[in-house]
């Protein structure tokens, strides 16, 4: 059995299945790099942007920088290897 992981393009980014869990209100599951590997999870209750830095906000008020977004619900960025 092939171990398989799902991956976003190659220069994709996040920003359309974030905007998706918004609008849908489902759960989003996160991995971040905040000086280290950092796991979230909850609904986005908002989604904005400051200085060209588009970020989240979940319902506990942690704020995410989008661009350091590894993972979003088991799907992850084609350039992180760690898994």
């Amino acid at each position: 059995m092939k171990d398989v992981r799902e991956t976003l393009p190659v220069q994709g980014n996040f920003y359309s299945l974030i905007l998706s869990l918004f609008e849908n209100r489902e759960t989003a599951n996160i991995l971040f790099d905040n000086n280290g590997i950092t796991r979230a999870n909850g609904l986005i209750k908002e989604i904005s942007e400051r200085n060209k830095s588009p970020y989240l906000v979940l319902d506990n008020d942690l704020k995410i920088d989008i661009h350091s977004i590894i993972a979003v619900n088991g799907i992850f960025s084609s350039d992180y290897s760690e898994c």
